[in-house]
């Protein structure tokens, strides 16, 4: 039966090892599919149609919470957590060290995909108008903002940085550590920062409160734990308000990573990846670096023409030499 997997799975050392809010967005996720197909369901019995009812319902909003519709995306996420859940089955023996299960009934089913994802990046014009109103709505906002845009890191890695993760002292303007249980790819991460963001670390450094516990952004009811990410969100959105900025729908803080991102798409993808956290090249480049209008002129116009092997010259671009001569023309 679906719950007497679902109860087995969450004690798995597997499924333990999971960090705390991953395990209760698994478990979430679980609980709303195994309702919708039924708890006392035997698991091999799962069908195509039956996933297929799902994507249905959920994305009309009948088996999530508060009855709204969802995206795409929303229905993928708990479909993946079911085929991870019976993935692991298969491999799991029981007391007379037989799998759980011999085969994985959602091996080979299409997840649903976002014809039109929801992914905007920001810019650099809006961070500086951000940043004349942040230090009006919290004084933790305009280090969280400025360290956003220009490292590039998870909004929840940013706020539990502690003040022993800052090497400012350290060549060409200083340094911020992410450490990797702070991570959600479990790995450390050292990250060099720009000297406008080295001044406004000082400035937040300097009005740090003693009773901070060494914590960059504490939380203010209890400063020895930081602050939660939904407090900093909130008072970010009252920022945007406030600068007179339109909130762009589909991202809050992750926007400013995408824009991290964006602006680097001509640096190695390795070494980007490396530096922005990213475990798999392919999820940098398909979710993360975004078509942008400087980069959309230069394929237009600044692209070499193909020639033939024989008098070749790869790295020409003639667009700009025709140009070239014609001004010459009309020059004369």
């Amino acid at each position: 039966m679906l719950s007497m997997l679902f109860d087995i799975y969450v004690v798995s050392p597997a499924h333990r090892a999971k960090k705390s809010k991953v395990r209760r967005e698994d478990e979430a996720m679980l609980s709303r599919v195994i309702s919708f197909l039924g708890p006392d369901s035997e698991v091999r019995a799962i069908s195509d149609s039956d996933i297929e009812g799902y994507k249905q319902a959920r994305k009309r909003g009948e088996c999530g919470p508060g009855g709204r519709p969802v995206r795409a995306r929303a229905v993928a996420k708990d479909l993946v957590s079911l085929r991870t859940m019976l993935s692991w089955a298969t491999r799991q023996r029981d007391s007379r060290r037989q799998f759980l299960l011999d085969y994985n009934p959602l091996r080979g089913v299409k997840l649903p995909v976002e014809k039109n994802p929801r992914r905007p990046v920001e810019t650099y014009d809006r961070y500086l108008r951000l940043m004349e109103v942040v230090g009006d709505i919290d004084w933790r906002l305009p280090c969280a903002v400025a360290l956003a845009e220009s490292t590039g890191q998870r909004i929840g890695s940013i706020l539990r940085v502690r003040r022993e993760d800052l090497e400012l002292d350290r060549l060409p303007h200083g340094w911020v550590l992410f450490g990797a249980d702070r991570q959600k790819t479990g790995r450390e991460n050292s990250v060099a920062i720009p000297p406008y963001v080295r001044e406004v670390l000082l400035h937040h450094l300097a009005g740090l409160p003693e009773q901070s516990d060494g914590w960059l952004f504490p939380s203010e009811r209890d400063m020895s734990k930081p602050v939660d990410v939904s407090v900093m969100s909130r008072y970010l959105r009252r920022a945007y308000e406030l600068a007179g900025l339109e909130l762009q729908r589909g991202s809050l803080w992750h926007a400013w990573r995408r824009k991290w991102a964006t602006e680097r798409k001509e640096m190695p993808l390795g070494d980007v990846a490396a530096a922005g956290g990213w475990k798999d090249h392919n999820t940098l480049l398909k979710s993360y670096q975004r078509p942008d209008q400087g980069t959309l002129v230069r394929v237009f116009l600044d692209a070499p023409k193909l020639y033939g092997e024989e008098g070749s010259t790869p790295n020409a671009t003639p667009g700009r030499t025709e140009i070239a001569a014609g001004n010459r023309r009309i020059a004369r």
